[in-house]
């Protein structure tokens, strides 16, 4: 496991704020957005999604475009790539999707 791969892991799984980062990372994944729409779309309070955005950008997994209220975040370019994070982004998808095929192979 590459040192990058080790932050990720510390970071959406080994901590107890993983599961709201790993929420957090789904929305900006599918659309980048300022803190006020990502704590109304992930049903998080402000300060809740500012201090997860805050700590993911100090380690450069997310960017912001912009400044101040407005400023909108997305995964870093450097972390779009990675597989960890798309495993953990993804897995629930996944298993959605492999659900659907036992469903019709019963």
């Amino acid at each position: 496991m590459d040192a990058k791969t080790r932050l990720l892991f510390w970071l959406l799984s080994a901590t107890k704020g993983g599961p709201t980062r790993v929420m957090l990372l789904s929305h900006i994944e599918k659309n980048p957005l300022n803190i006020r729409k990502l704590a109304m779309a992930a049903e998080v309070d402000y300060k809740t999604a500012q201090a997860h955005v805050e700590m993911m950008k100090k380690y450069g997994v997310l960017d912001s475009i912009g400044g101040g209220y407005g400023a909108a975040y997305f995964i870093s370019p450097e972390w779009e790539e990675n597989s960890y994070l798309h495993k953990v982004l993804g897995g629930k998808k996944n298993e959605k999707k492999q659900n659907k095929k036992r469903r019709k192979q019963a």
